[in-house]
């Protein structure tokens, strides 16, 4: 019998200097039925050049180069161009473990699973590695229940870490294509739980998340304030269209007080959006959120303390 084959997607721009640890941790899975596609998209380094040799040498790795147009529409380009049954998204500064892809095909097949999520190990500049893992060790939750964890900021999942049925990706998920937002990975999983009926998240490492001090989710160079809107407006859209704003809009709120406190720099608390994110006192609140509704009142002061908690942790 035939094994399924699995295809790993790495979108590339920028990333010479990992680019070649990312594509060997992909190629040495354990699971051998896979095949690497990766997008080079808009690279203006060597990343390119690196993608074409490894598919000179390598049966199994192709790539695809495309002008510039962010993750998302790299992501989207790669599922268009790949095979495989199922799909597992790597980012090219990233690795995976070798036993990834194994150990999550085997969840979904055994528990009946559109999707599927392992923890990762993040890796600080230092070198230093954390695990970082899901309330519990292991959940299934239905699509709505997805949605709702990806509105919740202690569990926000990414793109990258699981496996999940292709068909999925084909839906209509993506951001706009001709604008670069932050945190495309929760507009895309909040549209994409209108298709799952299952997702499991399983505390089981299967990949190694290299933190970046200077990347464009870090620094919050994507969360200007006009992106932040456009951002949940996009959300907030989708929730309207499937009746279940009013039910998550207290989780929408601490969404956006989160968003707020950790990825905008230059708040202008002058903005109606923001006095009414700032002011707004519907719901009973966790404490860590009311507190940080309270501190970027005063921007300044919760920069400061804001940064310097990454400076000691990171």
């Amino acid at each position: 019998m035939k094994s399924t084959l699995i295809s790993i997607i790495i979108p590339v721009y920028n990333t010479e200097l990992t680019l070649a640890r990312c594509i060997d941790s992909a190629l040495a899975q354990t699971y051998k039925n896979c095949e690497v596609i990766i997008v080079d998209d808009g690279s203006p380094d060597g990343a390119g050049a690196i993608a074409d040799d490894y598919a000179s040498r390598c049966d199994n790795v192709r790539v695809v180069h495309k002008t510039n147009a962010g993750l998302a529409e790299a992501r989207r380009s790669g599922v268009i161009e790949a095979k495989g049954e199922y799909i597992i998204h790597l980012d090219s500064d990233d690795t995976m473990l070798p036993d990834a892809v194994e150990y999550l095909l085997s969840r979904c097949n055994e528990l009946n699973l559109d999707m599927a999520y392992g923890n990762y190990i993040r890796v600080n500049e230092r070198g230093q590695e954390n695990e970082v893992s899901f309330p519990n060790d292991s959940m299934i939750l239905t699509g709505e229940g997805f949605m709702e964890y990806n509105i919740t900021p202690v569990g926000i999942c990414a793109n990258w870490g699981c496996l999940a049925k292709k068909e999925l990706w084909l839906q209509n998920i993506y951001p706009p294509s001709d604008t670069k937002l932050p945190s495309e990975d929760i507009i895309i999983n909040v549209k994409l739980s209108r298709y799952v009926e299952r997702v499991g998240l399983f505390n089981h490492p299967v990949c190694c998340y290299y933190y970046n001090s200077q990347s464009l989710s870090i620094t919050g160079a994507l969360s200007q304030l006009d992106k932040l809107k456009e951002h949940f407006s996009i959300i907030g859209e989708e929730l309207k269209a499937r009746n279940l704003f009013e039910k998550y809009e207290s989780n929408f709120l601490r969404m956006k007080i989160d968003r707020m406190a950790f990825y905008v720099n230059d708040l202008d608390t002058t903005d109606p959006w923001v006095k009414d994110i700032i002011k707004d006192r519907r719901f009973k609140l966790p404490a860590k959120a009311r507190l940080l509704q309270f501190l970027i009142q005063y921007p300044r002061l919760w920069v400061f303390l804001r940064n310097t908690k990454r400076r000691i942790f990171n």
